[in-house]
C-alpha cells in the first residue's frame, strides 16, 4: 500500500474502513495558502523601498532602516508565535489567525495608497518634497504591525503543519518524505516569488500602487479562505502546555542544584528518570547540567540499594540536598537546544546577504530596457526574479539529480550533510556580496564618465543569493527540525526567522554606523541617496569581510558540534510526555 493511502485509511468497527485525516491530499490546501500568502507578501516587500522613497518621500537610508526594523520584528514574532502555537492554540489555529492578521495589514497598506491624505502630497517641480506626518505614518506603521503579527503565526507553523500531515506514516518512510517535502515547499515559494516580482511589481510601477496593493490584498483573502476550506482534511495537533516544561524544568533544576558535586564518571551517579525510560544516565556533553537530574553522586549514597532504581524513576524526585530535580530526558532536551545555538548564530550573516534592497536602487540608475526596439523597461524590483528562479530550480532538482550524484561520492544518503549545505550557503552568500561590490564599483566608475550600464549586470549577485538560500536556508530548516526534540517542532522552525531578525537588526546597525563613520571630517557618506556620490561598493566589501570571518567561525562551530543525528538520539522511539515538576 502506498504511504499516503496507508496514512489516510484505517479499519473501523464492523470491518468497514473510515477515512483518516492527513497525508498528501491535505497538502494542496496548505501549499495554496502558503503560495498565495507569499505572492501577496513578496509583492509588498520586494518593491517597498520604492514606495517609501517615491510616495512617502523618505531617504534611501531612512527607508532601508525602516525596512530592516520591520523585517526584524516580523522575524522575531515567530518565537512567541511558536510557543503559543505549541503550548496553547495548535498550529492550525496559529496559521488561520496569522493569515487573518496579514490580511488586515494589507488592507491598511492599500488604504494608505488609496485614501487622499493618507500619505504626503506629491512633490511639485522645483520644490522640496513634504516629509510624512504622524497621520501618514500611522497608516503605514499599522499595516506593518499587523503584517508582523501575522508573520508570528504563519511563519513558524505553516511548514511544520504540513509536516504534521505525515506524522502517521512509518518512521523510515517519513524521513524520506519530509526531505522531499521541505524541498518542494521551498520550490513552491520560489514560484510564488516569481509571480510576485513580475506581475505585482509591474502593476505597482506601471498601473499604480493602489491597484498593486489591491491585488496583494485579494490574494491574501484567497489564501485565508483556501486554508480554512481544507480544515476537514488536516491532522490537527492541539497545543500542549507541557511542550516546553522540560527545558524550563531543567533550567530551574540546574540553577537550584548548581552547588552539587558531580561524580568523577557520569555512570557512577544515580539520576532521576522516567519510569521504563531507556535513558537513565545523561550524556557527557555539557556535563555541568547533569546536576539538574542527579539524585546522588554515587550509587552507594542511595538510601537503600534495593530501592535506588525505583526511587530514581519516581514521578517526582528531590536530591540529597532536598531540592527538586528534573528528569534525564529533560536535561537532554536542554542540552540539545544549547548545542545548536553556536551554529544558529553563524547563520545570521545569511539575512544580511539576502537583503537586496540597495540593489533595487542600483537598478533604478541602470539601463533596464529589453526587447525589440528596447521599448519595454523591466521594473527594478523584478530583477529579484533571478534570485528565486535560481533557488527554485536548485531545490527542485536537488533530490532528483544532484543528491544521487553526490551520494555516489560522499556515501551520505542526503548527498551532503546538513552542515555542509549550511556552510555552502554561507560561502555563496559571501561570494554574492563580493560580486555586488565589484559590479557596483564598475557601475559607479562608468556612471561618472556618463556611461549607463545594463541592469542585467546585477543578475549574477541575485543568482548567487538564490543558491545561497537553496543551500543555507533549506539546510538550516532540516538541521533545526532534525537536531531538536519533536516537542519543539514549531520552535525549531522559528529559529530560522530569529536568525533573520537578528540579521535585520545587525543590518540596520551596520547601515547607521557606516553612514555616521564615513561622513566624518566633512566627507560624503558612503550611503547617500545619490549612488554616484556615495560608495555603496565599500559597504558591500565590508559585508564580504564579515562573511569571511563568519565562515571561519561556522567551521569551528561545526567541528565542535560533532556528528549530526546524535543530538536527540535519546528521543528516538520515545513518545512519552514529559512530567511537569
Amino acid at each position: 500500500m502506498e504511504p499516503s493511502l496507508a496514512a489516510e485509511t484505517e479499519p473501523a468497527a464492523g470491518g468497514r474502513f473510515k477515512e483518516k485525516k492527513g497525508g498528501y491530499r491535505a497538502l494542496p490546501f496548505i501549499f495554496l495558502n502558503e503560495m498565495l500568502e507569499k505572492v501577496a507578501g513578496f509583492g509588498l516587500n520586494t518593491n517597498m523601498i520604492t514606495y517609501l522613497t517615491k510616495k512617502y518621500h523618505l531617504s534611501t537610508v531612512a527607508s532601508q532602516t525602516m525596512l530592516f526594523v520591520w523585517s526584524a520584528i516580523s522575524n522575531f514574532a515567530p518565537i512567541p508565535g511558536a510557543v503559543v502555537a505549541d503550548m496553547y492554540l495548535g498550529r492550525f489555529m496559529a496559521v488561520a489567525l496569522g493569515s487573518v492578521a496579514c490580511l488586515i495589514g494589507m488592507v491598511f497598506l492599500w488604504l494608505s495608497a488609496t485614501i487622499p491624505g493618507a500619505r504626503p502630497p506629491p512633490c511639485n517641480d522645483g520644490e522640496q518634497c513634504a516629509p510624512p506626518g504622524a497621520r501618514h505614518l500611522a497608516w503605514l506603521l499599522s499595516g506593518f504591525a499587523f503584517l508582523s503579527l501575522g508573520a508570528g503565526g504563519v511563519r513558524p507553523c505553516s511548514m511544520a503543519f504540513g509536516a504534521d500531515q505525515f506524522s502517521r506514516h512509518p518512521k523510515e518512510q517519513r524521513s524520506r518524505i519530509l526531505q522531499a517535502y521541505f524541498n518542494a515547499y521551498y520550490a513552491s515559494i520560489g514560484v510564488a516569488f516569481t509571480i510576485a516580482v513580475t506581475a505585482i511589481v509591474y502593476l505597482q510601477d506601471n498601473v499604480g500602487w493602489s491597484v498593486g496593493f489591491a491585488v496583494s490584498m485579494g490574494l491574501m483573502l484567497l489564501s485565508t479562505v483556501s486554508f480554512l476550506l481544507g480544515s476537514g482534511l488536516y491532522i490537527n495537533e492541539k497545543g500542549k502546555r507541557q511542550m516546553f516544561s522540560g527545558i524550563g524544568a531543567a533550567v530551574g533544576a540546574a540553577i537550584r542544584n548548581h552547588r552539587a558535586r558531580l561524580p568523577a564518571k557520569t555512570g557512577d551517579g544515580v539520576y532521576h528518570h522516567l519510569k521504563d525510560s531507556k535513558l537513565t544516565i545523561p550524556t557527557d556533553q555539557l556535563r555541568f547540567l547533569n546536576k539538574a537530574c542527579m539524585v546522588c553522586a554515587t550509587k552507594e549514597d542511595t538510601d537503600s540499594p534495593s530501592n535506588s532504581a525505583a526511587s530514581a524513576a519516581a514521578p517526582e524526585r528531590h536530591g540529597r540536598s532536598g531540592k527538586r530535580l528534573c528528569t534525564v530526558d529533560q536535561v537532554e532536551q536542554l542540552k540539545s537546544a544549547i548545542r545548536v545555538l553556536p551554529i544558529w548564530s553563524s547563520t545570521i550573516f545569511l539575512a544580511l546577504a539576502m537583503n537586496q534592497s540597495f540593489a533595487v536602487k542600483q537598478a533604478d540608475t541602470m539601463d533596464r530596457r529589453v526587447g525589440r526596439g528596447r521599448y519595454f523597461e523591466v521594473p527594478s524590483g523584478s530583477l529579484a526574479l533571478f534570485n528565486m528562479a535560481t533557488m527554485s530550480l536548485w531545490s527542485a532538482s536537488y533530490d532528483r539529480w544532484v543528491a544521487p550524484a553526490l551520494r555516489r561520492h560522499t556515501g551520505n544518503p542526503r548527498g551532503l550533510t546538513m552542515k555542509q549545505r549550511i556552510g555552502g550557503g554561507l560561502l555563496l552568500a559571501t561570494a554574492s556580496t563580493a560580486v555586488s561590490a565589484a559590479v557596483e564599483g564598475a557601475r559607479r566608475r562608468r556612471a561618472l564618465r556618463g556611461v549607463t550600464i545594463s541592469a542585467f549586470w546585477l543578475v549574477p549577485q541575485f543568482a548567487l543569493v538564490g543558491l545561497a538560500e537553496a543551500f543555507g536556508v533549506i539546510g538550516e530548516i532540516e538541521f533545526f527540525y532534525t537536531e531538536l526534540p519533536k516537542s519543539m517542532a514549531s520552535f525549531s522552525m522559528s529559529l530560522l526567522y530569529m536568525a533573520f531578525g537578528v540579521g535585520n537588526l545587525a543590518g540596520a546597525l551596520i547601515v547607521k554606523v557606516v553612514q555616521a563613520a564615513s561622513r566624518r571630517g566633512g566627507e560624503t557618506s558612503w550611503l547617500v541617496d545619490d549612488l554616484n556620490a556615495g560608495h555603496y561598493d565599500y559597504y558591500y566589501w565590508l559585508l564580504t569581510g564579515y562573511g569571511v570571518v563568519n565562515f571561519v567561525y561556522f567551521a569551528w562551530c561545526s567541528w565542535v558540534y560533532g556528528e549530526e543525528g546524535k543530538n536527540v538520539e535519546w528521543e528516538e522511539d520515545d513518545d512519552r510526555e514529559q512530567p511537569i515538576l
